[in-house]
């Protein structure tokens, strides 16, 4: 299907919106923050059970609430897969570049602008992900300039 001109603004509209929020998370992000990350799709269990994303002074680390059985019977406490808030930037950039008409919602927490909630339906396949950030905490905060 061939975009429409008001489709192409729209979502280069999107994707200037979605760089500009980006681009202000990168300026007032914390030193080290964490935040839960409830990740909804028709992907395995091992995705979609919430965890603890801790980012700390750029090292990344991610855990289970509580500890998970696997389908091959393992114990996991950490998400085989997790998504940090840079990854949903990404995710939510690349869904309205390349999806001809792709359905994004997204709401951004009112301080520091990261998606606190996303929606991404894509129109070429029966595929949909949903991203919820709560519970974000500062461990850390950047020192002024």
């Amino acid at each position: 299907m061939v975009q429409q001109p008001a489709e192409q603004q729209q979502d280069s509209e999107l994707v200037s919106k979605l760089l500009q929020n980006r681009q202000m998370w990168e300026n007032s992000r914390p030193l080290s923050y964490r935040y839960v990350v409830h990740r909804r799709c028709s992907c395995a269990r091992e995705d979609t059970t919430p965890f603890v994303a801790t980012e700390e002074r750029g090292r990344k680390t991610a855990r289970y609430l509580v500890s998970l059985e696997s389908s091959s019977g393992e114990f996991l406490s950490e998400p085989p897969n997790p998504v940090w808030i840079t990854d949903i930037f990404n995710e939510l950039i690349k869904a309205v570049e390349e999806d001809p008409q792709p359905e994004v919602e997204v709401s951004y927490d009112s301080r520091y602008r990261f998606p606190s909630s996303v929606s991404i339906r894509h129109s070429h396949r029966d595929a949909y992900v949903q991203y919820e950030i709560r519970d974000f905490e500062i461990l850390e905060h950047r020192l002024p300039l």
